[in-house]
């Protein structure tokens, strides 16, 4: 099944990190980056460097969380998204 979101959104998929620091020092929820890659794209109004893919820095509190077919995504506003990563 294909998830097209409507408006300024972008369906991403969340990447969850170790949980810990490589010294082994455990990190609470609220010390986690917010890293996920992009599944969908909606329409913008504007021209965007975003595409399916790309690996982003997201922030803010409104975002929903759903599952399809087992897999676990989370629509985002645009202007959410901090930075993307390039290699």
């Amino acid at each position: 099944m294909k998830l097209i979101p409507i408006g300024e959104r972008v369906v991403i998929k969340s990447i969850q990190s170790e949980g810990k620091t490589k010294s082994g020092i455990y990190l609470p929820k609220s010390e986690d980056k917010k890293q996920g890659i992009i599944v969908e794209l909606g329409a913008f109004k504007e021209n965007i460097s975003l595409k399916v893919g790309d690996k982003i820095l997201y922030g803010g509190y409104s975002s929903e969380e759903f599952e399809v077919e087992g897999e676990k995504y989370l629509i985002i506003e645009l202007k959410d998204i901090l930075a993307k990563f390039e290699e």
